[in-house]
């Protein structure tokens, strides 16, 4: 097991209704708050409405930024920025899903830091802009899926140049999160079932990034993935099911915080293949990743064989002893649940052509690739060949 540091700083706020105290939770951070959300919709209207409230009856005035999109998108949070600044603001709330949290994330770091949020994210061999510090940030989830509410994680897409990137601080990790399963009971089904398969991607990305031993943080990744199977089932059959999506919301929050890859951290990469996907067609990065994670498990299965048939047998019940065998079993059986849950799919279900392979390789190769190897140095170095033969998988 190597070495390690982890924290868990954000404070944790759950229970159903826990909403109400947000007025008297913000006290300490200011008396302006910045509230960054989806547009107004039928969904998020009463959310919206009541997260106001309890901030105007604690005395704190509220700036409203209505904007944000489901992949956040560079020039809008720029345009939040501006207006942060302007109005004097002096913390953020991030109301929705990992996508106004990621877009609040850049809001404060990049409003205390100068510049434009693109300067910051990992794009070549560019270096990225270092923040010197954040404004608070309080996190709402309205979704279960990435755990943005609890890290220090934040995905950026720039629709001028079709590019979507990433970038890590400590300083943007937010003070509160309150997670409110209330709340989380109004998620549309469809949206829900692009979580869960979110929740999945992070938990095997850490568990098959490393041939290093974590005993530990394997068995704490498939307790949390055969918990989010159970809940996905359950929640299925029973949408506003609270406790249900408290269940969902652990599996989110923890299932890309760090302690779920203690002791064995590493890469794949298999989020990365996926970004051009959202970056060149809008597509929720749930979607993308449903398409993208049978053929990965497929194409790579006897890199690391005896992870992959570790994971094959622990969470799918493979009885296969040979762990090759084993290894390329894994993607049927991933394939099997998604069909059982609706969730498998391929590029014409999402309505992305099969004459782009190269240029969203070229676009991956360009942002995440190392010039001297002509790969993605990880555990399994990932040629642009590679990719667009994965790509042509998932046609």
């Amino acid at each position: 097991m190597n070495n390690f540091e982890w924290n868990f700083s954000t404070k944790l706020i759950y229970g159903p209704g826990r909403l109400s105290e947000l007025g008297e939770i913000a006290k300490p951070f200011g008396k302006k708050a910045f509230l960054a959300t989806y547009q107004r919709n039928e969904i998020m209207a009463p959310m919206m409405d009541r997260t106001i409230n309890t901030l105007k009856a604690s005395g704190i005035e509220v700036v409203v930024f209505e904007a944000i999109e489901p992949n956040p998108r560079s020039k809008t949070i720029d345009e939040g920025i501006c207006i942060f600044k302007e109005t004097g603001c002096d913390f953020v709330v991030a109301l929705g899903g990992g996508s106004v949290i990621d877009g609040s994330k850049y809001i404060s770091a990049t409003a205390f830091s100068g510049g434009s949020c693109w300067d910051y994210v990992v794009l070549g061999d560019r270096k990225p802009r270092e923040y010197t510090g954040a404004y608070p940030i309080i996190a709402i989830p309205t979704v279960s899926a990435a755990g943005s509410e609890v890290n220090a994680g934040g995905v950026l897409t720039n629709w001028e140049t079709k590019e979507k990137s990433f970038s890590r601080s400590e300083y943007r990790i937010p003070k509160v999160a309150i997670v409110d399963p209330e709340i989380l009971a109004t998620l549309p089904l469809s949206i829900t079932k692009d979580s869960c398969v979110d929740i999945f991607s992070h938990l095997i990305e850490r568990y098959l990034s490393s041939e290093d031993l974590s005993e530990f943080a394997d068995r704490v990744s498939e307790g949390i993935i055969l918990t989010l199977m159970d809940a996905f089932n359950k929640i299925i059959e029973n949408p506003t099911d609270v406790d249900t999506r408290g269940q969902l919301a652990m599996c989110s929050i923890f299932g890309w915080q760090g302690i779920q890859a203690l002791g064995r951290m590493g890469s794949i990469p298999m989020h990365s293949i996926e970004m051009p996907l959202s970056g060149h067609y809008d597509l929720s990065h749930g979607r993308g990743m449903a398409v993208v994670i049978p053929p990965y498990l497929e194409y790579f299965a006897d890199k690391l064989p005896h992870r992959w048939a570790k994971l094959a047998r622990r969470v799918f019940d493979v009885k296969e002893t040979d762990d090759m065998v084993a290894a390329k079993m894994l993607s049927g059986k991933v394939i099997e649940w998604f069909k059982s849950v609706g969730m498998y799919l391929k590029f014409s279900d999402v309505n992305i052509p099969n004459d782009n392979n190269e240029k969203m390789a070229d676009d991956v190769m360009r942002m995440f690739g190392d010039p001297k190897t002509d790969r993605i140095n990880s555990i399994i170095p990932t040629s642009k060949e590679d990719m667009i033969k994965i790509y042509q998988m998932c046609e």
